[in-house]
């Protein structure tokens, strides 16, 4: 088993609540602009 300090533990814990809050929704719509960005010449 592994210790992990407060810091650490608040890092972890803030990590993990951002990847949470990112849905698939936002991610196929910052895909879908990104490929539309680099068809243009």
């Amino acid at each position: 088993m592994i210790t992990l300090t407060d810091d650490e533990v608040a890092l972890l814990r803030a990590i993990l609540t951002r990847l949470r809050s990112i849905k698939v929704r936002d991610i196929d719509k910052a895909l879908v602009i990104l490929s539309k960005g680099e068809r243009q010449p």
